[in-house]
């Protein structure tokens, strides 16, 4: 299978439109920021145990070592982000708040898909080529309430995951049963659906490389 390769899957965990395309298993796999990684079925870890991970940002730490940020898009708490930040007002409060890992400062982070140049929430960069933008709360509350900006292009997250380089590649070396993490870019509604439950995007992902393998 080439990394490189676009796989559109049929049914009713991911559409006929949506395409995937898979970045490698194991320790062939490539790691970059917008890639979303798949845990294998024998993960244990209490965070990543059937998660699908969103790799946001690679860089140097205030240590200058190198380490990979991403949250995990699937594990949503009971709250809403206006519940547990009330700094974030108007329609966007309402949106629920997702788990992103375990390390940070309990500070909320927005992801969103109207972000560039020319988008209305002031977030010049693009993470990777996923079409997924960073921050711009204020315009994002500003651009929600003025029916700009719909909600569900937004998403909210509190503290994250953060791999070494070394703890990455264990986790990537890790193989049972020809099982291991999977690097896969996904589309943008993918990683910013706020109706996810735990582990349904990796359910969902999961299936997709079930259904390569088979034609490996």
């Amino acid at each position: 299978m080439n990394a490189d390769d676009f796989t559109s899957l049929e049914g009713d965990d991911v559409s006929s439109s949506s395409k995937i395309r898979y970045l490698g298993s194991g320790e062939d796999a490539i790691v970059r920021p917008g890639c979303v990684l798949v845990a294998p079925t024998h993960e244990y870890d209490h965070f990543l145990m059937k998660s699908a991970v969103f790799i946001h940002a690679i860089g140097l730490d205030d240590t200058e070592e190198m380490v990979i940020r991403g949250v995990i898009i699937d594990h949503p708490t009971a709250f809403t982000v206006g519940e547990m930040s009330p700094n974030i007002m108007g329609n966007l409060s309402k949106n629920p708040l997702f788990r992103g890992g375990r390390t940070g400062r309990d500070t909320a982070m927005l992801l969103h898909s109207a972000g560039g140049p020319d988008g209305p929430i002031k977030s010049a960069n693009m993470i990777g080529s996923s079409g997924i933008y960073e921050g711009g709360i204020v315009s994002a509350m500003e651009s929600v309430d003025a029916d700009i900006v719909p909600p569900d292009q937004c998403k909210f997250f509190f503290n994250y995951m953060e791999f070494t380089e070394k703890e990455l590649n264990d986790m990537f070396a890790d193989m049972e049963d020809g099982d291991a993490w999977v690097s896969l870019e996904v589309p943008t509604e993918f990683v910013l659906d706020s109706g996810l439950e735990r582990g349904q995007m990796w359910s969902r992902l999961r299936n997709y490389i079930r259904s390569i393998r088979e034609k490996m």
